[in-house]
């Protein structure tokens, strides 16, 4: 009987650890959709700050060749 009770518990602690594997495989998956969302972010924040920095750089050379 102390067998089957100890199969019963060892059923159940890998029932446990096999939930939380999952969990942390969702939250793993989750995460990795957000820092993929956030690259995008910043690589495209990147990309118009560096097209005001060109639009800045042509109009004080439009403004300079006026003068």
């Amino acid at each position: 009987m102390q067998n089957l009770t100890t199969k019963d518990l060892n059923n159940t602690l890998e029932e446990e650890l096999r939930i939380m594997l999952v969990e942390k495989h969702n939250e793993n998956k989750s995460l990795r959709g957000t820092i993929e969302l956030l690259e995008q972010a910043v690589a495209e924040e990147q990309e118009q700050k560096y097209r005001l920095l060109v639009e800045n750089a042509d109009l004080k050379k439009e403004i300079k060749s006026l003068s």
